[in-house]
């Protein structure tokens, strides 16, 4: 069995998410340059925190569980005041509906991880 295999697959989740969302951003031309800074710089930090999260694992470092921790707060924290605007705001129902599973895969794999995180041996 894959060690951490939860953390592991937030972040490989989390890098395929957010890192492709940067080149859609900048092909939107609805947007303006202010608006894709923005958006860019919430997906900058989720690409980050994920490189962050799988460094620490890979190099078997002090500190990995704050830094994961830190990613799984976020994605959930994000992902749910996403949600609520995505859903209350005006989109067609299969923005929607890709969307919110989105967020359920990236909520329930933040979960899972933590707990993951929770269970792991404490470094000596």
């Amino acid at each position: 069995m894959l060690p951490r295999r939860w953390t592991v697959g937030l972040c490989v989740w989390t890098l395929i998410i957010w890192t492709t969302r940067i080149s859609n951003i900048w092909n939107d031309e609805a947007l303006s340059n202010g608006e894709k800074w923005g958006r860019t710089g919430l997906a900058v930090s989720f690409t980050v925190l994920a490189l962050a999260t799988l460094a620490t694992l890979w190099r078997k470092a002090r500190g990995g569980a704050v830094v994961l921790k830190a990613l799984a707060g976020w994605t959930i924290g994000v992902w749910l005041v996403r949600s609520v605007g995505i859903a209350t705001g005006d989109h067609d129902a299969a923005f929607v509906a890709v969307h919110l599973g989105l967020a359920a895969v990236s909520i329930a794999l933040s979960v899972l991880a933590w707990r993951e995180q929770g269970r792991a041996a404490p470094v000596a």
